[in-house]
């Protein structure tokens, strides 16, 4: 099968976001949500192969997430640009909206789970040696939500 959706793959929801969710894929949606730009100037952007950024963009472009189109320069030959549609700023917005509520999920978590340590060493549940420890614990599990 080549590029492109199929109701198969268009009906899961992983499949969807792995449409989208390669680092590639993302960093180009990202770039063209700025405006119109070449498939050589993103790979220059982005640090990688033209032809790494070809591949994503055919793809992206089958499953409606980019346009193309073409520009005419006062010189030279026309140049095919590429666009974020509107479904593909939809997207990546859902998808920055989704990270977010995701981890404000796990801080409202790691936050719970200290006031109820701290509740348990204020009512005496717990000996403060057993708090600290607890709580180093919970600290760790939650690293990449706590922020500063």
């Amino acid at each position: 099968m080549g590029p492109g959706p199929c109701r198969r793959v268009a009906d899961d929801p992983l499949e969807v976001l792995r449409i989208a969710t390669t680092p590639t894929r993302l960093q180009i949606l990202k770039l063209l949500q700025q405006g119109f730009d070449h498939p050589e100037d993103l790979a220059k952007k982005m640090k990688v192969h033209r032809q790494a950024v070809d591949k994503q963009l055919t793809e992206l472009f089958y499953w409606g997430l980019v346009d193309r189109s073409a520009v005419f320069p006062p010189t030279g030959r026309p140049r095919i640009v590429y666009r974020v549609t509107k479904r593909g700023g939809d997207l990546v917005a859902l998808m920055e909206r989704a990270a977010q509520d995701f981890r404000a999920s796990f801080r409202e978590d790691f936050e719970r789970e200290l006031e109820d340590l701290e509740s348990k060493l204020a009512a005496g549940e717990i000996a403060e040696e057993m708090y600290f420890k607890k709580r180093k614990e919970v600290e760790a599990r939650y690293e990449w939500v706590k922020g500063p």
